[in-house]
């Protein structure tokens, strides 16, 4: 099972994210839109680093102007994909990187950005100083994460991918088992600790509990070195 998801992963994400039901691209897409919402074409951000950015989706939904944008992946064959769907777009890099350990100087990005990455990375909390060591004072980290864990977000699953992942003969409850290792309660406790004056919103409700939202999202401002942990 572990080869056949490995194989298999470049090949469907887009399928769920682009060609499943609507519900899923809904969702999927509702959390990007939500993200970048606060930033219109009158916000500029240098240089900014986009991590797990696997096919390249969010890119799409970038509004702010920029110089360079830096796509990060661990899994090259999805950024593969992301170089055809965006060659061409100026400012726009591609490497292939780990996002537990990017290996880029302190300070060096205006803006990092992660979509739907955070829920699968081992030690979250060193995950996150991590990225915010990359960002220059007054930078800008953006999070989005599933609401996992929450019964919104399990009655959700159960009601779409669940039969996707069956038609393609993968075992659904043991891919999440095993890629989707921190919940959303857990994870919103640790940024807010290194972040206690975040911008927070929550699809689709708005309420302020991961039961009753699909998708959070949060963006935190790193101050001068006197204000880190």
């Amino acid at each position: 099972m572990w080869l056949a998801w490995e194989e298999a992963e470049a090949r469907i994400y887009d399928d769920l994210t682009r060609d499943g039901s609507r519900i899923v691209r809904w969702v999927h897409d509702s959390g990007h839109r939500l993200l970048e919402s606060p930033f219109g074409r009158d916000v500029h951000f240098g240089r900014v680093l986009e991590v797990g950015a696997g096919t390249g989706q969010h890119l799409s939904f970038v509004r702010h102007r920029f110089d360079t944008y830096l796509m990060t992946d661990i899994n090259a064959d999805l950024l593969a994909q992301a170089g055809r769907k965006h060659e061409g777009t100026p400012g726009v890099r591609f490497e292939v990187r780990d996002a537990t350990d990017l290996g880029y100087e302190e300070a060096s990005f205006d803006r990092v950005i992660s979509v739907y990455n955070l829920e699968h990375l081992p030690f979250p909390h060193r995950v996150i100083e991590g990225w915010r060591r990359l960002l220059r004072p007054g930078g800008t980290l953006s999070i989005a994460f599933p609401t996992e864990g929450g019964v919104a977000w399990r009655l959700g699953r159960h009601l779409t991918t669940r039969r996707s992942f069956t038609r393609w003969g993968l075992d659904l409850d043991y891919i999440i088992a095993r890629e989707h290792i921190n919940t959303c309660a857990n994870l919103v406790s640790l940024v807010r600790h290194y972040f206690p004056d975040l911008r927070q919103t929550w699809f689709p409700l708005g309420i302020p509990l991961s039961d009753v939202n699909l998708i959070y999202c949060c963006h935190a401002i790193r101050g001068g070195a006197e204000s880190d942990r």
